[in-house]
This record gives C-alpha cells, sequence and structure tokens, in this order.
C-alpha cells in the first residue's frame, strides 16, 4: 500500500507541476512530503511552487497597473490640463494599455491648442503690463515670447504699433532712428539691409548700421538702470564712484569685515556618523502565507541571504521592509551560500507560520581626504572588486578639493564586516603623494 501512495503521490505533484498550477501544486507538496516521495522531487517542486508563485505576483502586479493607467487616463482626457494629459498617455503605453489612446490623442491636441492660446493670451498681457510700467525692452520680450507662440499678424501688428507708440514718448530721437533703420530694411526690390553689407550705397557700410544698432540698445539699456540723463552724464566712473563711497561709509559705521579663512582639509580617512540601522539588533518575524501568492514578496538571493524587493498589500508582512535581508529562516541560515542554494533553501523551508530572522539595510559614508589628488579610475576599479568580494554596493562622489566621499551600502552583516577592510584600503590612498 505505502508504494502505491507514494507512486500516486509522486504522480499527483509531477501533474500539478507540469500543469503550472500554483494550487493543486501547494496542496500536493505536503502529501509528497508525508509519502516520503523522493527529496529531490520534493525540492524541485518547491523552487517551481516558489517561481510560480512569483509569476503570478508580477502578472497581478501587471494587471492592477493596467488599470490603474486606464482610470488615470480617462480622468486626464475629461479634465482640462495638458500635461497631466501627456503623462496618463505616457503611463498608459508603458504599462500596455492601448484603449483610449485614440481618443487621449485628439483630446491631446485640443487643449493643447486651448493652452497655447493661453500662454499668448498672458504674453499681450505681460505686453500691456510693461507698456505701463514705460518699460519698452519688457514688452518687446512680451510680444517676442507672443510670436514664438503663434500669435496672428494681427495681433503681433497692433503689438509692435503700442511698443512704438512707447518708444515714441520715452525716446522720440531714438524711435526716428529705430524707423529709419526699419525702413531701409524693407526698401523696396531685393535690396535688403543686413550685416553682410548688401548695398548700394557703400558708405553706408556694415560698421555704421552696426553701431547705430549697439548705441540704441545702450541708451534703452542706460535709461532703464539709471535714468535717461544721469547714465549719460556720469557714466560708469561715476558708478563705480559711489560703490566705493558706499563700501568706505559702511566700514566706517560696522567696521572693515575680513575675508572668511579656508578650511584646510585634514589629511585620511575618516567615516561619518554611525548610522541608526547598524546598531540595530535583528527582527524576528513570522510570515504569512498565500496559496497561489506565495508570501507576497520579491526577493532576491545573495550572498548575505535573501533580500527584500517589494512587498505586496496581499497576504502583507508586518515588520518587514524594502532591502531588509533575510538571513536564516526556521533557525537554518541563509547567509554565505550561492544564489540557486540560497533561493532553493528558502524555497525547501518557507511556508505559512515559517520564522525569519531580518538584518536592517545599511547606509554609511566616509570622507577620503588625501594630500594629493588620486587617480580617480583606479579608484573606482579597487572599489568594483571590493564590492563583489563583499556584496556590498560602493559608490564616489566629489566632496571638494581631493577630498572624495565614499558611499556604502548593503546587509548589516555585511557593512559591519567589510567597514574595517575598506578603511584599510582608503588608508593606501589616504597616503597618496603627488607626483
Amino acid at each position: 500500500m505505502e508504494p502505491v501512495k507514494k507512486a500516486s503521490s509522486l504522480r499527483a505533484l509531477q501533474e500539478a507541476q507540469a500543469a503550472g498550477d500554483a494550487a493543486a501544486l501547494a496542496a500536493a507538496i505536503p502529501v509528497a512530503e508525508a509519502a516520503q516521495v523522493d527529496a529531490d522531487e520534493v525540492a524541485k517542486a518547491k523552487k517551481a511552487l516558489f517561481k510560480l508563485q512569483k509569476e503570478k505576483r508580477e502578472k497581478g502586479k501587471l494587471e492592477r497597473a493596467k488599470s490603474t493607467a486606464a482610470a488615470e487616463l480617462a480622468v486626464a482626457v475629461a479634465g482640462d490640463s495638458a500635461e497631466a494629459l501627456r503623462q496618463a498617455m505616457q503611463k498608459a503605453e508603458e504599462v500596455g494599455v492601448s484603449k483610449g489612446l485614440d481618443e487621449a490623442k485628439t483630446r491631446l491636441v485640443t487643449l493643447e491648442e486651448e493652452e497655447k492660446r493661453e500662454c499668448i493670451k498672458l504674453a499681450f498681457e505681460d505686453l500691456e503690463y510693461a507698456i505701463s510700467q514705460e518699460d519698452a525692452e519688457a514688452a518687446q520680450l512680451a510680444l517676442e515670447d507672443a510670436a514664438g507662440m503663434g500669435a496672428s499678424e494681427e495681433e503681433l501688428r497692433v503689438g509692435e504699433e503700442r511698443i512704438s507708440a512707447l518708444r515714441l514718448k520715452l525716446d522720440p530721437e531714438g524711435e526716428a532712428r529705430r524707423k529709419r533703420v526699419e525702413a531701409r530694411k524693407a526698401k523696396a526690390g531685393e535690396k535688403k539691409w543686413n550685416f553682410s553689407g548688401k548695398s548700394d550705397n557703400r558708405i553706408i557700410n556694415d560698421r555704421f548700421r552696426e553701431h547705430e544698432a549697439e548705441l540704441e540698445r545702450q541708451r534703452m539699456l542706460a535709461f532703464r538702470a539709471r535714468g535717461r540723463f544721469k547714465a549719460e552724464d556720469e557714466g560708469e566712473e561715476g558708478a563705480e564712484k559711489g560703490i566705493k563711497k558706499l563700501r568706505a561709509e559702511v566700514s566706517k559705521e560696522f567696521g572693515a569685515v575680513p575675508l572668511p579663512k579656508l578650511n584646510e582639509a585634514s589629511s585620511g580617512f575618516a567615516w561619518g556618523r554611525v548610522a541608526k540601522e547598524e546598531g540595530e539588533a535583528p527582527r524576528h518575524i513570522t510570515l504569512r502565507a498565500h496559496v497561489e501568492a506565495g508570501a507576497g514578496i520579491d526577493l532576491h538571493a545573495s550572498w548575505w541571504g535573501m533580500v527584500v524587493d517589494g512587498i505586496d498589500p496581499e497576504p502583507g508582512q508586518p515588520g518587514l521592509r524594502l532591502k531588509d535581508s533575510l538571513v536564516e529562516i526556521n533557525g537554518t541560515s541563509l547567509i554565505e551560500l550561492p544564489d540557486e542554494d540560497c533561493e532553493q533553501r528558502f524555497a525547501d523551508l518557507f511556508g505559512d507560520g515559517c520564522t525569519v530572522k531580518v538584518e536592517p539595510h545599511v547606509q554609511v559614508s566616509g570622507i577620503l581626504a588625501p594630500p594629493a589628488p588620486v587617480d580617480k579610475t583606479s579608484l573606482e576599479a579597487d572599489l568594483e572588486r571590493f564590492s563583489a568580494d563583499w556584496g556590498v554596493v560602493l559608490r564616489v562622489e566629489e566632496a571638494g578639493g581631493n577630498s572624495m566621499r565614499i558611499l556604502l551600502e548593503g546587509a548589516q552583516s555585511a557593512v559591519r564586516q567589510s567597514k574595517p577592510e575598506l578603511q584599510n584600503l582608503m588608508g593606501f590612498y589616504a597616503q597618496a603623494k603627488s607626483a
């Protein structure tokens, strides 16, 4: 009877595995274990179940993402924000939602046109405000913005007339000169005024025209900054004298303030503040398991145990955090194992109510301050090898001068054990001498 039961359990196990039925496989595994089915077959089934549960979680996440993207797209289409609609369309395309995209594209064209008209309206409001403040240059910039946004020729013509009237009021002579220049530019025939010298009158050449345009620009800038006549009367020398006088008065009243001294970087390597997670005690958590979704957590195997990449709301794992490392399961260690063996051991021992020992993810940093510049390429190569040897993540950032910030992160045990070795390596670079 026992051989028959064993053969029946093995067949059920293999059929569930071949069918890819997570629920049936989850039910067949304990039956096979009770019937003392070959341990390798059971281990293979557990690994298959672990993968099926992960695939089901991924599929569920994709379906939820599609549902969310479709809902956000519908809301954005009904709304009046072109930017929100663009973002919703991008998200929908990323997750593979095609329904409603054509309608969204049509709606986006309409919203962009409305947005453009609103921007043109605001540009002309800026123009009117600048004119009310008698700021011809700001008014001209607002008109150029309106032109860039696609304002109509009639709107631009009215804007030009308003600015021309302002310039005539502020600087009649300059405006008359500008109009003469514009008239030459618009002269009949193929004769065009520009800075390439196309003119029948060789006397009025590019230099005079360019100089005239520059004078007009300087006149407007001078008027805005210091007043119409003051800038021309006093010029840059007068302004410089005023600044020197003001500096002398401030020094007399408050005393001379010396320039701050530059801090001298200390040589060597030193760790920064100890991270809270570095001294945190390991946690013991009882895991929940769902028949089809498993633990509801995304994991990857490492030298320091199974690392948490994601946690689903169903079945939920209270007390577990992202990037935590599961270092033990039911009292059996998961560290210092090849990735495949670590994953297989976790699959073998995982079940509803199993207990795991969890270490937090730790991030620390230190400052390397050598007396002379170091070879950054060599440093990064050494850190890359160190990272691979210890199963940690290392990054280098500039910290001013010759100094560099070294960032170390990984599982708590990994960081604790690798810090002294990394400090020895950094000590070598801290003694770098100039060539």
